[in-house]
């Protein structure tokens, strides 16, 4: 037999007998186990509370990465970390106005820091639950919960997912904090004659309850605590679906029944094949002015339909 025909046919038979065996590279981790809190960017996990329960209870997801389960059990012990959002704040923020806030303590509750993840489970993680209470929060700020892996009995810690901001969002049924609310905006205010059209950002308050600026009024970036002060209203939707409009500050605010069907909610409009939330507003309103005293009487007839995420 010629040697380039020997050669050919050992790496044959090599190729064969290593085939019988493919399994067994998937029987040893490829990927050194480590323990990890789920994060996104900047090690931010953003989680949204509803207002319609008095304390929900949202979870920080701690795991273990790698190709095949642990094959030892792992007990992992969380701890407070406020220098996270220290050095948060002041990455992203140029006026301390704009901080980032502490959630206070008497607003949540962590019954355990120490979770197990089981040796050779299905899963690779373990939670642990972060229960608040919601009610009160402004959604005007940012509120974390900073928190850090203090200890693992077994294996490594991912040292860039060794930490988590926990962000706590409040949301109800009508609007959301952590993926702004818009509804489509029209009719108008007379006083004088203004259209009212374009995009208007609401804000939840209560499980009930929503805050949205007047008229054409815009939020953003700018918006200060006394422009909200004094050109928010507040509007409650009650069980039978009828609205009041009331004050966020200052404002003054009147309640009118000029138009049929308004001062109503309808959370299932059917417009061609689709099913639109609609909030219908009359009432007028007036402003304090610098002065001390209040501008003149506005009447409002604004319908606003809801923007959905499909």
């Amino acid at each position: 037999m010629k040697l380039s025909s020997k050669i050919v046919l050992a790496c044959i038979v090599a190729f064969t007998f290593s085939g019988c065996d493919t399994d067994s590279i998937y029987k040893v981790e490829q990927y050194k186990p480590v323990v990890y809190l789920l994060s996104g960017s900047e090690n931010v996990y953003a989680t949204s509370y509803t207002l319609n329960e008095v304390e929900p209870v949202r979870y920080v997801t701690v795991g273990c990465g790698g190709s095949n389960s642990n094959e030892k059990e792992i007990t992992v012990t969380l701890e407070p970390n406020p220098d996270m959002l220290v050095e948060y704040n002041r990455l992203n923020f140029d006026y301390e106005e704009q901080y980032a806030k502490l959630l206070p303590a008497d607003r949540y509750e962590i019954k355990s820091y120490t979770v197990t993840l089981p040796a050779n489970s299905d899963y690779h993680y373990a939670r642990i639950p972060v229960k608040v209470r919601p009610l009160g929060l402004s959604p005007d700020s940012i509120y974390f919960i900073p928190l850090r892996i203090k200890s693992v009995s077994n294996y490594d810690v991912n040292e860039e997912k060794k930490d988590v901001l926990f962000r706590v969002g409040i949301e109800n049924d009508y609007a959301e904090q952590l993926v702004p609310t818009y509804y489509v905006k029209s009719g108008q205010m007379n006083n004088p004659i203004t259209v009212l059209s374009g995009m208007k950002q609401v804000h939840p308050l209560d499980k009930d309850k929503v805050r949205m600026l007047i008229g054409n009024e815009t939020y953003g970036p700018t918006t200060t605590v006394a422009d909200l002060e004094r050109l928010s209203v507040v509007v409650q939707i009650h069980e039978d679906n009828s609205l009041t409009v009331t004050p966020y500050g200052t404002i003054q605010v009147e309640m009118l029944n000029k138009v049929e069907g308004y001062n109503r909610y309808v959370p299932e409009l059917i417009q061609g094949t689709s099913k639109k939330r609609v909030f219908y507003l009359n009432y007028r309103f007036r402003l304090l002015q610098a002065n001390g005293t209040y501008s003149a009487w506005r009447e409002v007839e604004e319908r606003l339909i809801r923007i959905e995420d499909n």
